[in-house]
């Protein structure tokens, strides 16, 4: 079906505009916005009605289809779109079931960059161990399947770990077929081979992360590669810090531990009072973003950036800046495709986006836009930047 459209547009002629596209947990929207990186202003031009709330959203590498998690759905789900003008329009393709017996919910979804074109759903709460690995339309970049049937599913398999529920993913970026799994609920880091004909996974190494002086948990929530792939970043959700791990020169480049280590906190704050969110490289890979949150509403969250080396390893943590908001279950930064000292923010607490810019002596950002959108409490979940 064709999904509704509330806003008209009219193609700009600058190069300036960017396109993004936002999610939501619970209410079934999602929302296109443009960034004027001249005049940085933030506008709204689409609300577009969806058969399921995302809490995650990610593009194919063509940026025809739109992926994303069914978050309220039980059984586990996950959904596609077409996406047309911009991102002005989107026609929902299908909703699949991700099958594998798990209860947990549809957390996280991952595009393969290189074919066959599959997509990779994890899940999370309850028992989630489960992971799926999806077959697409070659033509439209379709889910396969749909109807309540399984008929598009590649693989089903699990993280065998305790309590193992994997909440994000990412691909090497120097090597192709290899991905890793931040386990939250495992606290490891999980490697798995590709096979480049069917797009199925076989595991290959497990990274159980260490504990802390108390006995604590990292919770490894995502992870960022830098693009010469001599070093990942994990955002701990549980202690609020990231840490570097040096990757391995063998055929998979293995995650190995190291003692470098990040606070997301200010001196006197108490991990147990927020849940980090987000690690992701900026568009160069000069600089990493990375995010927190704060449990309490009444509290605010955080927004960080590093400043890398040319082979990846951290220069400097530059600053620490806080947010407007806790972020609510959000706080996710999304740095711009364009632009190194550019990214988004999304946060749910009153439901709004808003973009980031660095400063020219990258010691220290300030809020440069600003879209409120209050939809009930949906608004907002992560934002992916279509332009």
């Amino acid at each position: 079906m064709l999904l509704s459209l509330v806003a008209l547009w009219t193609p700009a002629i600058t190069a300036a505009i960017h396109y993004l596209l936002v999610g939501t947990f619970s209410t079934n929207s999602i929302y296109t916005l443009s960034f004027d990186d001249e005049t940085n202003q933030l506008t709204g031009l689409a609300n577009m009605s969806t058969p399921v709330g995302s809490s995650w959203l990610t593009l194919s590498k063509d940026k025809r289809t739109l992926y994303g998690t069914a978050w309220d759905v039980q059984p586990a789900a996950f959904v596609s779109y077409a996406v047309e003008d911009e991102g002005l329009t989107l026609t929902h393709q299908a909703t699949v079931l991700a099958g594998g017996g798990c209860t947990g919910s549809a957390i996280f979804v991952l595009s393969a960059a290189d074919p066959p074109y599959t997509v990779y759903g994890n899940l999370y709460y309850r028992d989630a161990r489960c992971g799926t690995v999806f077959s697409t339309d070659p033509s439209t970049g379709a889910l396969v399947g749909g109807g309540g049937g399984d008929t598009g599913i590649v693989q089903n398999y699990t993280y065998e770990l305790p309590g193992s529920a994997v909440h994000g993913m990412t691909w090497s970026p120097a090597i192709a077929n290899v991905v890793y799994s931040a386990d939250t609920g495992g606290n490891a880091i999980w490697t798995h081979s590709r096979d480049k004909d069917t797009g199925a996974l076989t595991p290959v190494d497990k990274l159980v992360l260490p504990v802390d002086e108390q006995g604590g948990h990292c919770g490894p929530r995502h992870i960022a590669v830098h693009r010469q792939g001599l070093y990942m970043y994990v955002v701990c959700e549980a202690s609020s810090k990231i840490i570097q791990l040096w990757l391995d020169s063998d055929e998979f480049m293995t995650p190995h531990a190291t003692d470098n280590e990040w606070p997301l906190l200010r001196s006197g704050d108490d991990a147990a009072d927020f849940w980090a969110d987000e690690v992701l490289m900026s568009a160069s890979g000069d600089f990493m973003w990375a995010s927190n949150r704060a449990r309490d509403s009444s509290r605010q969250g955080y927004v960080s950036v590093f400043a890398l080396r040319f082979d990846g390893e951290v220069a400097a943590q530059m600053f620490l800046q806080e947010t407007a908001t806790s972020g609510g279950f959000a706080n996710a930064i999304a740095p711009s495709p364009f632009d190194d000292r550019v990214a988004a923010l999304t946060e749910n607490v009153t439901g709004s986006v808003e973009i980031w810019r660095m400063a020219d002596d990258n010691q220290s950002a300030s809020v440069v836009a600003h879209l409120d959108i209050p939809d009930g409490g949906g608004c907002c979940a992560n934002v992916v930047w279509y332009s």
